[in-house]
């Protein structure tokens, strides 16, 4: 399992448009989140029958900027083949003057090594254009076109976006998670719903390669996100199979004091 397919696992965690300015400051809650996963559709093939797993995201706040750390890991069973297991571990740091992004992404196949990317990004002020390292799996320099946003910037305009009641927001988006990093990302946003006292809003991202002029997405992801920045009800669209992630535990974590 290479290339999207690593980047969809590893682009769950996904700033301020004009919108944030009429719905107030975005506060995202830290936290750790962990997800039971299981197959949700068997896809085009049909080959996979059943998936055993789980899905963790943490996101940590300090004085300086943002720590992200997110890790799925599955079995899978087939119809015709050996059971095979996947495991991806993905974890970036963030300025919070969102110019500054450190990255580093891993993953197994059947326990064997697969892709490993790291590096660091930056953009000459926000909304400038910028830069990207990689330094894994080899030294190499992407360019980032102006008005590119890393992952939490992003979370932060689809929270502002939805309570704008906006129902279709693009972004050009940096993530670090592999060769194809930097993605065009369209969002559907549905209307706002109450699940337990907490307002929720389904999100469907369908992420576009920025090398391509493609009009079918590279991958897609689908997910209920409330204002804190907490995800409910996940979708990972593999094409040959799809998981959902159901949310067993929420641990909110310390906020620091930056005064």
């Amino acid at each position: 399992m290479t290339g999207s397919k690593a980047r969809l696992a590893a682009s769950l965690f996904l700033g301020l448009a004009a919108t944030a300015a009429e719905a107030g400051p975005i506060e995202l809650l830290p936290h750790r989140a962990a997800y039971r996963v299981t197959l949700a559709e068997n896809g085009r093939n049909g080959s996979v029958t059943a998936v055993q797993g789980g899905l963790v995201l943490e996101w940590r706040a300090e004085c300086e900027g943002w720590i992200s750390n997110q890790r799925l890991g599955f079995v899978a069973a087939t119809e015709d083949g050996p059971d095979f297991s996947y495991d991806v571990r993905f974890s970036s740091w963030e300025s919070r003057d969102n110019t500054q992004l450190r990255f580093s992404v891993k993953s197994f196949d059947d326990g064997a090594p697969g892709e490993e990317y790291r590096g660091r990004a930056s953009l000459e002020a926000p909304g400038g254009k910028g830069v990207a390292h990689f330094s894994l799996p080899e030294e190499s320099r992407l360019e980032l076109p102006a008005g590119t946003i890393f992952p939490t910037e992003h979370i932060k305009r689809l929270i502002a976006a939805a309570e704008a009641g906006e129902r279709m927001v693009t972004h050009s988006v940096f993530d670090g998670s592999g060769k194809d990093a930097l993605s065009t990302v369209s969002a559907v946003i549905g209307k706002a719903k109450e699940v337990e006292g907490i307002t929720r809003w389904p999100v469907r991202l369908a992420y576009f390669s920025a090398r391509k002029n493609d009009a079918t997405p590279d991958f897609s992801i689908g997910f209920d996100l409330d204002r804190r920045g907490v995800l409910y009800d996940i979708t990972l669209d593999y094409g040959d199979f799809v998981l959902k992630g159901r949310l067993d535990r929420l641990e909110p974590l310390p906020t620091p004091d930056c005064r």
